[in-house]
């Protein structure tokens, strides 16, 4: 059975995003739309209590970035982009991106390319 969005809008600092398979919590800074996102943090939590963490990139994001490191001389002059739980995908947006952890949980790879959390 594929996963489905049953919800999704603003829970206290969150935007939430709620599955029949999880809740993606998308910590959407002050101004952001969630529709234009490029550059964001999320927890995945399941039913279980496991929780999940990841930095989602768009792309054009992680170029813009690395730009910006070959002025500033981090990551060897923006030579190289490495985080440990960053997520890398094409289009912006919270919607976009919760249709990736979406296809990540349905094919059962989520947990294995998120960070997990203590509990």
């Amino acid at each position: 059975m594929a996963t489905e969005v049953l919800s999704a809008g603003w829970g206290s600092a969150y935007y939430v995003v709620r599955t029949s398979a999880f809740d993606a919590h998308f910590l959407v800074g002050g101004g952001e739309n969630p529709d234009e996102v490029d550059n964001v943090d999320v927890e995945v939590r399941y039913p279980d209590g496991s929780r999940w963490s990841a930095t989602m990139f768009t792309l054009d994001e992680v170029d813009r970035i690395m730009r910006r490191w070959e002025s500033t001389g981090e990551c060897a002059g923006g030579s190289y982009f490495a985080v440990p739980d960053g997520l890398i995908v094409r289009e912006p947006g919270v919607r976009n991106m919760t249709a990736v952890l979406i296809a990540m949980h349905d094919s059962g790879e989520l947990r294995s390319h998120l960070l997990r959390l203590a509990d």
